[in-house]
């Protein structure tokens, strides 16, 4: 049975559905985590900028994910980095970003990004994975829970909202979860 949803390696041309599928997933999921502030300072440029700048970065990968009808509903970014975690330096990979629009949540696309990322990152060298979530983001932190995450540091904090870190100490343990 075919896939519902589609999944490819972004490129720089895709800079401009990136920046407003990353609009759009932004104010579906941080209304009332963010300050109204920061919501007024999303802009279409911005973002835009911020997608230009990522792929003339070494090493960030990008995916987009499809509909049937071919609009783009998800994505991820991924950069792989040279840390001490854990007391062991090795090479990781760090999650900048998950996002899928809401109604296509709840279907599997997340977790077949998730997989297909760190299969990416495996691929790459990688042996463990993080990212950082909004403390009060719950669905994202059960979500990553579910897929084997385990929170780990002190809190964080961006433009003033707290954050948490989620790692996999494996990331053959989440390229294989089902």
């Amino acid at each position: 049975m075919p896939s519902e949803f589609s999944i490819r390696a972004a490129t720089a041309e895709d800079a401009p559905t990136l920046a407003a599928l990353n609009l759009a997933c932004w104010r579906e999921t941080y209304e009332g985590l963010l300050p109204a502030e920061t919501f007024a300072a999303l802009t279409l440029e911005e973002r835009l900028d911020h997608w230009r700048g990522a792929f003339q970065s070494s090493g960030s990968r990008v995916a987009l994910a499809f509909d049937v009808d071919g609009a783009a509903v998800g994505f991820t970014h991924w950069r792989a980095h040279e840390f001490v975690l854990g007391g062991r330096l090795g090479r990781g990979g760090e999650i900048c970003a998950v996002y899928l629009r809401r109604a296509v949540q709840r279907r599997g696309l997340g977790r077949r990004m998730m997989r297909q990322m760190a299969r990416e990152m495996r691929a790459s060298g990688c042996k463990w994975a993080s990212l950082v979530v909004l403390r009060d983001n719950l669905p994202a932190r059960r979500f990553y829970e579910a897929l084997g995450g385990r929170r780990f540091g002190r809190e964080l904090s961006w433009r003033g909202v707290p954050q948490i870190a989620y790692g996999w100490r494996d990331v053959a343990g989440l390229a294989a979860h089902q």
